[in-house]
C-alpha cells in the first residue's frame, strides 16, 4: 500500500476485507487466448492429470483454449491423479496431443529428468541471434515431426 504501484498502475484497485477489515491491493485476471501444458496422461474426452507443483491446471482454467500435451494415452477411468499429481477437467481442455517426451528438454517427474545438456547448449545459443537461428534450424526447423525431434536429441522414450 505504501508503494507506487497504485500511482503507476490505475488498472490496480484496493477492496476491503469485509470479514476482516484489512484492504488489498487486487490485480486484473490474466487471461491468455491459448495455453499450451504438458501433462502426464490424458484421455480422448479432455481429461488429464498434471503434476501438482506445476500451475499447468490454473492456466487451462485461465485461458481461452488449452492444449494438453500428454505421455499417455489412456481410458478415462485411468485418468486418476497420483502421488504429486491433479486432475483437469475436460471442460477445461480443447485437444489432446499424445506426444510421448512432449516436455523435452524439461522434465515428467517419474518418466524422464531434465536435459541438463541440451538446456544449456540453448542458453548458449540464445545468447546471440546466429546462434540462437542455428538451434532453432536444428532442432524447430529441421526435424520433420516429434519423432524426428526425439531422434535428433537421442531421446527414449519410457519403455523403449
Amino acid at each position: 500500500m505504501d508503494s507506487d504501484y497504485l500511482r503507476i498502475r490505475p488498472d490496480l484497485k484496493t477492496l476491503r476485507d469485509p470479514y476482516g477489515g484489512m484492504e488489498y491491493v487486487v490485480v486484473p485476471p490474466i487471461i491468455p487466448d491459448w495455453a499450451i501444458i504438458s501433462a502426464t496422461k490424458g484421455d480422448r474426452n479432455g481429461g488429464i492429470t498434471t503434476l501438482s507443483g506445476r500451475s499447468d491446471r490454473v492456466l487451462a482454467m485461465a485461458a481461452r483454449k488449452t492444449i494438453a500435451v500428454v505421455e499417455e494415452l489412456v481410458e478415462p477411468d485411468q485418468v486418476l491423479p497420483g502421488l504429486h499429481e491433479v486432475y483437469c477437467a475436460p471442460v477445461h481442455i480443447d485437444a489432446v496431443v499424445l506426444a510421448p517426451g512432449g516436455a523435452h528438454p524439461t522434465d515428467c517427474p517419474g518418466r524422464y529428468a531434465i536435459d541438463a545438456a541440451h538446456m544449456a547448449a540453448y542458453v548458449a545459443a540464445a545468447k546471440d541471434e546466429s546462434s540462437f537461428q542455428a538451434y532453432l534450424e536444428t532442432y524447430i526447423l529441421e526435424p520433420r515431426d516429434h519423432a524426428a525431434y526425439l531422434a535428433k536429441v537421442g531421446f527414449k522414450t519410457h519403455g523403449k
